[in-house]
């Protein structure tokens, strides 16, 4: 089978992925290749180039741009602009091989429906809707979210990674989305323990790492990082990512100001390559994410890969992934409070209870293991091409993946 992704952001040649979509295509096209299929990538670029990576072809096209003020005109006119872009380039390719499945990155399945028979699935990774109430420019999330719905309707098929992204999406466009989800395997082996080690060696930490944003629920940490402090004197806490700014505060320096007096055990580092965080990770003797919604986290999947306890969100997809009270723990999104009491019952527990946690949650992504999850994609894009003739065949499909 050979198949195309298109997706809109993807690392160019000898950069290591750094967001979801690019770490997913890595994942799930390495593991395709590893089964005896054929990977080809679309994505948007700074030039037109071609290359073949790891097995992938991998072409780029050069990104449209927009001259109208208005932003809400300019987003729409890039988009616009880029689909054309895009569909010629997969006319382009088309003309020259086979191609059994097109794979589209949620919005860019607006260009689905232009290449004869040949079929197209969408791969709603987040729906734009459900993080409405935690963006300042609601215009544009809702432009997105218009889209997003308008580009399923081109497309034979959808699904995504989320049971609550899937649930969402499903009831606003009327249409089952099925659930797969997001393969992993450990992809740095080699590690880089210098910063572990001239930071955290020998402190014991709970930890949170990520982007610094709202919807991650960084000030609803914020709210009871100095109780936690106060409770538990040996632990520190520690963050590690990229911080984004709203109108009144920056995430860093609300969560200096929260831990107050004990500031000394509040530890902020900045957003670090893979080599370098995964031992933050590994030797974290507990990981937070508090997150307001949150669609399937590859955040959460490498901290119990490395077999931490997790404090996540129910009902944000975390409990997709946690069994609450077996292979971590479960709060209540947006309160302080059940954040504080789950918080208090890890750093309550003995080595043992730990371990014990630690394991059962390393063994949950054993199940993510590529040749688990690829075969399902596999069956799910055959059962999607053999039905190809019924356009909306999203019901079924979710039936049979």
């Amino acid at each position: 089978m050979v198949i195309l992704f298109v997706a809109p952001l993807y690392e160019e040649k000898g950069v290591p992925p750094k967001g979801g979509v690019s770490m997913y295509l890595r994942r799930v096209t390495g593991a395709l290749n590893e089964l005896g299929h054929s990977t080809i990538i679309l994505s948007i670029g700074t030039k037109n180039r071609h290359y073949i990576e790891n097995g992938t072809e991998i072409y780029f096209v050069s990104a449209a741009f927009s001259s109208i003020n208005n932003k809400y005109l300019n987003l729409i006119s890039r988009l616009i602009k880029n689909n054309i872009i895009v569909n010629r380039k997969i006319k382009e390719l088309l003309k020259t091989r086979e191609i059994d499945m097109i794979q589209f990155a949620s919005i860019w399945g607006l260009s689905a429906g232009y290449f004869g028979n040949t079929p197209a699935v969408m791969r709603m990774s987040i729906y734009s809707k459900v993080y409405r109430e935690y963006k300042n420019d609601k215009m544009s999330v809702d432009i997105k979210a218009f889209l997003e719905r308008m580009a399923v309707k081109r497309c034979n098929a959808v699904f995504s990674p989320s049971n609550v992204i899937a649930e969402a999406f499903s009831k606003d466009i009327h249409r089952k989305v099925s659930v797969i989800e997001t393969p992993f395997w450990n992809e740095s082996q080699e590690y880089d323990n210098s910063i572990y080690r001239k930071e955290l060696e020998g402190k014991k930490y709970f930890l949170f790492f990520g982007r610094m944003v709202v919807d991650k629920g960084i000030y609803v940490l914020a709210e009871c990082l100095y109780a936690f402090l106060q409770q538990n004197p040996e632990y520190y806490f520690v963050c590690c990512g990229i911080e984004e700014f709203n109108d009144d505060e920056n995430p860093v320096s609300a969560l200096t100001k929260a831990a107050g007096k004990y500031v000394s055990r509040f530890i902020y580092m900045k957003s670090l390559p893979h080599s370098s965080l995964y031992p933050v990770i590994k030797h974290a003797d507990f990981v937070v994410f508090p997150s307001l919604i949150d669609n399937f986290s590859n955040a959460c999947i490498e901290a119990m890969y490395f077999e931490r306890v997790v404090i996540g969100t129910d009902g944000t997809s975390y409990e997709q992934l946690i069994d609450d009270g077996r292979s971590g723990f479960l709060c209540k999104p947006n309160d302080a409070g059940s954040l504080l009491e789950k918080m208090n019952e890890a750093a309550s527990m003995d080595g043992e209870q730990k371990a014990r946690m630690g394991k059962r949650a390393g063994m949950r992504i054993e199940r993510l293991r590529p040749e688990i999850v690829v075969k399902k994609l596999v069956r799910y894009y055959q059962y999607v091409i053999d039905n190809a003739d019924k356009k909306k065949c999203g019901t079924a499909c979710s039936r049979k993946g």
